[in-house]
């Protein structure tokens, strides 16, 4: 099974915001019942940039109602992302894809994410791939846990999920 980790440094001048996305697919099963499905688990590091120069994921549509003690966002917030995957906690590892999406702040009294994601795997052996994830991030947890709901490529018709985990936040050099 591949691992690929994608990570960040915290050298840039920025908040950065990194995840360590595991994702676990089975793909294609050959029977219902009975037969083993094929099981791909992929490790990846996510860098999320919130600040300007070069940000990654920026807030499209500012919501009304902030969040209780939780300044920087409000409920009905829109962002957008487009974030590195690399196989190493080091913005400079091996490049492996993009993280793409758009999620909404959806609670109204915590900080949970509505998240609709795509991978988009551009290297190794799942170049051309992607895995389409959805589900609820609520970033006060230590581990979340969303849905693989489809894919292409070698991840066509992928179900599974993803474990998700903050692997460091620095708000000095504003990156996740």
């Amino acid at each position: 099974m591949p691992n690929i980790s994608i990570m960040s440094c915290s050298n840039f001048n920025f908040l950065f915001l990194l995840f360590l996305t595991v994702v676990a697919v089975a793909i294609e099963p050959t029977l219902v019942h009975g037969i083993s499905k094929k099981m791909t688990h992929i490790h990846l590091y996510m860098h999320d940039k919130l600040s300007r120069p070069n940000a990654t994921d920026i807030k499209a549509v500012t919501g009304y109602k902030p969040i209780p003690n939780i300044t920087s966002l409000n409920f009905s917030d829109i962002f957008v992302f487009d974030d590195l995957l690399t196989e190493g906690p080091s913005p400079y590892s091996f490049l492996v894809g993009r993280g793409q999406a758009f999620y909404s702040v959806a609670a109204q009294d915590t900080p949970a994410l509505s998240i609709n994601m795509n991978i988009v795997l551009t290297s190794g052996d799942y170049n051309g791939s992607n895995i389409a994830v959805v589900g609820v991030d609520d970033i006060s947890a230590t581990v979340r846990k969303l849905s693989v709901i489809g894919g292409t490529g070698q991840f066509r018709m992928a179900r599974g999920y993803v474990i998700w985990k903050t692997f460091s936040f620095n708000t000095t050099l504003q990156m996740l």
